[in-house]
């Protein structure tokens, strides 16, 4: 499971610690004792954001029998917020037998986007569904294997709202082989239609095994930029990025891939524009700092995550990005790193000025995903 993806530093102090509370747009919230953090200039982008208050606003909540669920995307659809969550463990078994799904999803007003609620599969005391449904090839490799450490998985990366009022996924397919190997199969798309936390996967790939995995999604002016690992087991976790348009996403065909200087058909020639990015990251274009910001947790090279949430800022999707600046620091976690963090820019307030980021911490064999407010002087 991914909660033992990386070793622990455990020398970061707690930072911007708070009491827990529930989202509310438009109140105010008191400054933390952090000194405001000047982030660094980037070419194109005219003035260098500040951070002026960051406050820690509670864990995502979840049903009774899940004891744990990581990954934490979303997407507003349907007036709703719609989250989904990477490998779900359960304290009981679900009606099928299983103790754990590979992915779940959940439904928030976006004025309290904390309280979750989705389908059981019981009245009382139920699990949740999976919300990327196997195909039966896929469910029979894993009944034939029984085994977290050799089964398919299907983790999302991001959702962007699609042209019809629905939700557009994408998604990582692949290997759970250990606790810290996960050789991809490829990356897909699915749909979710408003009020569903259950969606319907498009049949063919996008991409496959030996091409970059082109997961994390930003859609902006009509299209759908996909960021993505370009080689399995690079421990400086290089990433490019890939462009088609919204209309066009789930085809193969429309894609084109950053070569450094121009977009081009040609997939090999895409080069690193992001690098230390373990996993989650998030794209969005902020019109109060007008320039895109990418967020994520910290990683540093053969060590592994911090409790850093840091930011990189660019005046185009594809770069030139800035060095990553520390945003705020997340609370200590119990035994294995934090993880996870990325923007959820559905929820930003006053343009922009007002941003919120999750990130997952383990406390012990359980974890929480955890909401932060961050306002930009």
């Amino acid at each position: 499971m991914k909660s033992v993806l990386f070793i622990s530093l455990a020398l970061l102090i707690i930072g911007c610690e708070s009491e827990s509370k529930l989202f509310s747009p438009g109140e105010t919230e008191s400054e933390s004792n952090d000194a405001p953090q000047a982030l660094n200039k980037v070419a194109g982008v005219s003035s260098a954001p500040v951070v002026a208050s960051v406050v820690e606003l509670g864990s995502v909540s979840k049903p009774a029998t899940v004891v744990t669920r990581d990954g934490g995307e979303s997407v507003l659809i349907g007036g709703k917020i719609l989250w989904t969550f990477g490998d779900t463990f359960f304290n009981t078994k679900a009606v099928d037998g299983d103790s754990f799904r590979s992915n779940t999803a959940a439904l928030a007003n976006p004025s309290q986007p904390l309280a979750v609620t989705e389908p059981l599969d019981r009245d009382l005391n139920g699990t949740p569904y999976q919300a990327l449904p196997f195909t039966a090839a896929e469910d029979a490799y894993n009944d034939a294997t029984r085994n977290k450490y050799d089964r398919i998985a299907l983790w999302f990366g991001g959702l962007v709202p699609d042209r019809n009022g629905s939700g557009l996924a994408f998604y990582k397919k692949l290997y759970v082989k250990g606790p810290l190997d996960f050789p991809p199969i490829g990356v897909g798309s699915a749909h979710f239609a408003p009020g569903k936390t259950t969606g319907a996967r498009d049949p063919k790939l996008l991409f496959t095994a030996s091409e970059p995995q082109f997961v994390r999604p930003m859609l902006y002016n009509g299209n759908v930029y996909l960021y993505g690992n370009l080689k399995y087991g690079d421990p400086a976790l290089p990433f490019g990025v890939a462009r088609a348009s919204l209309a066009k996403a789930t085809k193969r065909s429309a894609y084109q891939f950053w070569n450094g200087s121009q977009w081009v058909a040609d997939i090999n020639a895409t080069v690193k524009i992001l690098d230390r990015i373990a996993g989650a990251v998030s794209v969005s274009y902020n019109a109060y700092l007008q320039c895109f910001i990418a967020v994520h947790s910290e990683f540093i090279p053969y060590i592994g995550n911090t409790s850093n949430i840091v930011l990189r800022t660019a005046s185009k999707p594809e770069g030139q990005w800035s060095a990553p600046q520390v945003l705020f620091t997340g609370m200590q976690p119990v035994g294995n790193s934090n993880r996870a963090g990325q923007e959820h820019p559905a929820l930003a307030k006053n343009g922009g000025k007002t941003i919120y980021v999750s990130y997952y911490r383990p406390i012990g064999l359980q974890g929480e995903l955890r909401l932060v407010e961050v306002t930009f002087k």
